[in-house]
């Protein structure tokens, strides 16, 4: 929804600017600090899709799950998928949000952390696939015309709020992936 974009802009380019992300959109991110952030976000999105699917937020979405696709980037670059007791303070706090939303009956606003998450993936992966350690296959989608036209039209203005939440929250993220970074 390009209304819902507009509203969320000012977010979506303060993340974008964080040096974290730059690392990852200029090429120079190295594979462990790539492997730490395909750890966090492996969580993330586990607990994304896990309740969106229990709510039936995907059955119109086919191929938009990420979180098998991060497990195959994880295993290529030699990794484990992470356990709670590796992720970063944010990325558990994310995670419980995400419960949180759910077990509290506001599962219709975790809309709101795939259209942050997912789109970034469909509009961004193809890009950020050439710039990663390993060949991305949590940015490889079947048909990202059809999947964003589908997740577009699951949009409404309800869920800003919480868009903008999501946005923070995954700033927070990579604010705390710096912190991890060697000097």
């Amino acid at each position: 929804m390009s209304i819902l974009r507009n509203y969320t802009n000012e977010k979506h380019r303060a993340v974008e600017a964080n040096p974290f992300v730059q690392l990852m959109l200029t090429g120079e991110i190295t594979k462990e600090q790539y492997v730490l952030f395909l750890k966090q976000f492996y969580i993330v999105y586990r607990e994304i899709e896990y309740f969106a699917e229990t709510l039936g937020l995907l059955h119109d979405l086919p191929g938009i799950k990420r979180k098998d696709g991060v497990a195959e980037d994880l295993a290529e670059l030699g990794h484990n998928i992470p356990s709670l007791e590796e992720v970063l303070p944010s990325t558990q706090r994310y995670r419980e949000h995400i419960m949180k939303l759910y077990y509290s009956g506001h599962g219709d606003q975790i809309l709101a952390h795939i259209y942050v998450r997912h789109m970034r993936d469909l509009y961004g992966g193809k890009i950020l696939a050439k710039k990663i350690p390993g060949k991305g296959k949590c940015y490889q989608f079947n048909d990202c015309p059809a999947l964003i036209k589908a997740l577009d039209a699951k949009l409404t203005m309800s869920i800003l709020d919480e868009a903008l939440l999501a946005f923070d929250m995954s700033a927070e993220i990579f604010n705390d992936m710096l912190e991890k970074l060697p000097e």
